[in-house]
């Protein structure tokens, strides 16, 4: 896998990985130089983190930083992480907490959503064939209301789509419809060091969806799983 080149000298970063819980969140400082590992250093070590482990690298609210990457190698309080990709920064007061949040959908044909979708929330045997369902890689944003996540474009704007999705380290699974909000192209630049080996493809646009309905158990869950990496974050 080609690293995309990146240029950064002793850069304050938080360090994101949920592949645990509690997530770690530690503060440190980044150094990238080409396409090379990046060299991070942190304010404090943490035992948690391990090499294979998918991790944020997240500059502060007036930096334009955030990079998306897999632990490499830990010594201490030093890691190496190989840049999988640059992620543009979300620029809202109140940005989507990211998540490893498993999910798999189905978009629905228009003559098909009434009927599928109350037997999908009643709980019947899921419709359509297996291929007919999609699972993203689980490492994107949410909230309580939504999801953004990354996929080969198979849907459009205003699409309802069947949801079935877990939050990491539980094997707890719901069940909800959700309306596609916004589908934008992935920048090609942001395509940049993806494996190309690997067999699944590579994904194409960013599609965001506000769920139409969810079980207020799944929002519960959502919400707090939220406030746990904020308040994770407030403490470092």
């Amino acid at each position: 896998m080609t690293n995309p080149v990146v240029e950064l000298q002793d850069v304050p970063v938080e360090i994101i990985c949920l592949s645990v819980t509690p997530p770690v969140i530690r503060k440190g400082r980044v150094t990238c130089q080409g396409e090379g590992p990046c060299e991070v250093v942190l304010e404090e070590s943490d035992p948690r983190l391990e090499p294979g482990m998918r991790v944020v690298l997240d500059g502060s609210p007036d930096r334009d930083l955030r990079i998306k990457g897999l632990v490499a190698g830990v010594d201490g309080p030093s890691l190496r992480v190989e840049t999988e990709r640059l992620v543009p920064p979300d620029k809202r007061s109140f940005p989507r907490m990211y998540g490893g949040i498993h999910i798999r959908y189905r978009v629905l044909a228009a003559r098909e959503r009434e009927k599928e979708s109350s037997a999908w929330l009643a709980g019947e045997e899921a419709p359509g064939q297996e291929g007919d369902w999609r699972e993203p890689d689980p490492f994107m944003d949410f909230s309580g209301t939504g999801l953004r996540f990354e996929d080969q474009l198979l849907c459009d704007k205003d699409d309802l789509m069947l949801v079935e999705l877990r939050l990491p380290s539980s094997e707890k699974r719901w069940r909800a419809t959700a309306r596609v909000v916004r589908v934008d192209p992935i920048r090609p630049e942001d395509l940049e060091g993806r494996d190309e080996e690997r067999q699944e493809p590579v994904p194409t646009h960013q599609i965001a969806v506000h769920f139409a309905e969810l079980p207020a158990e799944a929002t519960e869950a959502l919400t707090e799983f939220a406030m746990r990496i904020q308040d994770a974050l407030l403490k470092t």
